[in-house]
């Protein structure tokens, strides 16, 4: 004991400060929640700030193009139906008006000529939509899952094998290969349901198996397959009805398939499957009237199926279903004519039977009915060349037929004919990848085939081959 008291009295007066200085373990967790939390109030007022500031931005960017819309149909008597690098191509090009992002905003712009909807993303996935009749407001994403209506179907004519419906929204119309007709709906645009018109369908001669629409509703053109030709309407935009026009039928090439029309509605393209070509007319966009082309035709694949064209018109693209490719061709906005890309075609899978393009002209996937896949690709928008995504393909369900995109870009829809489902994919809008949604598949009716997206992303309609029938859903 004694030692131990000298011991302590050898401590120098240095040492026993150093010693009254030191933390305790208990002292030091103290300091290191207090500094815990200031930093936690820290990041939750700066997120909050950079919030409000990413907000801030997404708003302004689209009153400021809501503007730049509204004075371009003050000009030119329509809002822009397409844009290219967010600057109007139609009707009328004029970079006078495009719109302006901050930052790494990205826009999705859709309309119909009378209407406008305008989407504007952040890097962080903050979204924000203005429309020509709202202000920006903060806009809550789609699942895209899809919901059958209370009446889940409606009758349609014999084995409808294509189905569009108006970028108005208020008519749906199915072809109808079994008994050579076309049938007319009215659409509810609240509900989705469809009813069938007084008179219900218009005679569209031999096989029908394609149908489009111009995006100002005034026109449809069905191909008939066994005919060899287009059969041309013109639409009543109040009531729907259609109408054969005086000269009602084109010549196509060979066994006619399928069929696409330009935005701006002055070119109609059509896939000859066993002639091996694309057939090429111009459109009147007064009368609806087609008149082929100088050089009526371009070279194909092994017997193209199904064609899209993009938004911006730039790019025409067919698929080849036994040379298992896609051909791409460059369009010319003035007249209209194809020119096959420098590398005329990329793989696609097994037996591709449908195709579709996203509005911002992106991406590009076809439906694979061989192997029961869908493939993805993305699309540089100055060439308009594809190449397959690093994981190129996403599973579909069995005989997958027909693929449908909402305007929005947010979903894709596949129709399996095997096993009368829908296939439910979401859309990576910044790679162009899919992924199945949590509830990955619907049911429709037997054997479905066409599908399609109301503009207004409310609505999917599968028209059902075997069961001559029409699928409604919901979209959430």
């Amino acid at each position: 004991m004694r030692q131990m008291i000298n011991n302590e009295d050898n401590i120098s007066p240095k040492k026993l400060n150093v010693l009254s200085e030191a933390f305790t373990i208990v002292e030091l967790l103290v300091v290191i929640v207090v500094i815990g939390i200031l930093a936690s109030i820290t990041i939750v007022s700066y997120t909050g700030i950079s919030n409000k500031a990413t907000a801030a931005a997404l708003q302004s960017d689209l009153a400021n193009a809501s503007k730049q819309l509204k004075l371009y149909q003050a000009a030119y008597g329509s809002f822009p139906t397409t844009m290219s690098g967010n600057c109007p191509t139609a009707p009328t090009a004029d970079s006078a008006y495009c719109l302006k992002t901050s930052g790494n905003n990205v826009l999705a712009y859709s309309s119909n000529g009378t209407n406008f909807n305008l989407i504007n993303t952040s890097s962080n996935g903050t979204v924000y939509v203005v429309t020509d009749i709202t202000s920006p407001a903060y806009f809550v994403p789609h699942t895209g899952l899809l919901a059958a209506l209370a009446t889940p179907t409606i009758g349609s004519g014999a084995n409808p094998m294509g189905v569009v419906v108006s970028t108005d929204g208020t008519s749906v119309y199915t072809v109808d290969s079994g008994s050579g007709t076309i049938s007319m709906y009215s659409r509810n645009t609240s509900t989705g349901a469809l009813t069938a018109l007084a008179t219900p369908t218009i005679s569209a001669g031999v096989n029908p198996v394609g149908i489009t629409m111009s995006v100002d509703g005034t026109s449809v053109y069905v191909v008939t397959a066994n005919a060899n030709v287009i059969s041309m309407y013109s639409r009543n935009t109040s009531t729907g009805a259609l109408t054969a026009l005086a000269t009602p039928t084109i010549a196509t090439g060979v066994n006619p398939w399928g069929i696409a029309i330009s935005a701006d509605g002055t070119s109609v393209y059509v896939a000859n499957l066993s002639g091996g070509t694309i057939s090429m007319y111009s459109r009147n966009t007064g009368t609806g009237a087609l008149t082929a082309l100088g050089t009526p035709t371009i070279a194909a694949g092994t017997n193209p199926v199904r064609l899209v064209v993009s938004a911006n018109g730039t790019s025409v693209y067919a698929i080849n279903m036994n040379s298992n490719d896609i051909s791409m061709y460059s369009r010319n906005t003035g007249t209209g004519a194809l020119t096959a890309l420098a590398t005329p075609t990329i793989a696609a899978g097994t037996s591709p039977m449908g195709i579709a393009i996203s509005s911002d002209g992106t991406s590009v996937y076809v439906v694979n009915q061989g192997n029961y896949t869908v493939s993805m690709y993305s699309r540089n928008t100055g060439t308009g060349a594809l190449t397959a995504l690093a994981t190129p393909t996403i599973a579909a369900g069995t005989q997958p037929q027909g693929i449908a995109m909402s305007a929005d870009g947010a979903s894709v829809y596949v129709t399996n004919t095997g096993a009368s489902t829908i296939s439910m994919y979401s859309r990576n809008s910044g790679t162009g990848a899919l992924t199945a949604m949590t509830t990955s598949t619907i049911a429709t009716g037997a054997g479905p085939e066409g599908i399609a997206v109301s503009a207004d992303g409310a609505s999917v309609y599968a028209e059902n081959y075997s069961a001559s029938t029409i699928s409604m859903y919901n979209r959430n």
